[in-house]
């Protein structure tokens, strides 16, 4: 007869895996650095996020919550854009569209740039709604070069050696009755 842990222990596995199969996705769209908090452009107000954190060589998602200044409602009918000019260097500027399907939380506009050098960067957002109203906001953001590892990762892998090795080891062992 088997241990009621040893019942237990591969679907608690399984879900671990799960677990982290849906996190490890999910780190890279997640809100990221506040950059500006309800910064008013126009008739709006906006609040961007810059992920991953640090900026860093590789993709960049630039999330934008736009809001109506006057009642802080959400403002979902806009044209959002997403700019960055290099402060130094020859570095080419990048801009890409801020949409809600890029995102995840489809209450915010969400672009997706690809960085190719490190360096002092101005980030504009611009906003334009359907009755052709317009807002404008700047922050500077600093991109390092990426990550080699991420070694936030190693004691989820630890972990899951040592509860393997002792499933193993516990599985090999003759039962006791």
């Amino acid at each position: 007869m088997k241990r009621a842990w040893q019942r237990i222990l591969l679907p608690a596995l399984l879900i671990l895996a799960l677990v982290g199969l849906v996190v490890w996705p999910a780190a890279a769209h997640t809100g990221g650095r506040l950059q500006l908090s309800a910064v008013t452009a126009g008739p709006f107000k906006l609040s961007v996020w810059t992920s991953p954190d640090p900026a860093q060589v590789g993709e960049l998602h630039v999330a934008t919550a736009v809001t109506l200044a006057e009642d802080a409602s959400p403002f979902l009918d806009a044209a959002v854009a997403v700019q960055l000019e290099p402060l130094e260097g020859a570095v080419t500027t990048l801009s890409a569209p801020a949409t809600t399907d890029n995102s995840d939380n489809k209450f915010l506009y969400e672009a997706i740039l690809q960085l190719d050098e490190v360096g002092l960067y101005q980030v504009t957002v611009d906003v334009t709604g359907a009755d052709g109203a317009t807002g404008q906001a700047t922050f500077e953001l600093e991109v390092v070069s990426a990550a080699g590892f991420a070694w936030v990762f190693i004691p989820f892998l630890l972990g899951a050696l040592v509860v393997v090795g002792g499933y193993l080891y516990w599985r090999s062992r003759p039962a006791q009755e």
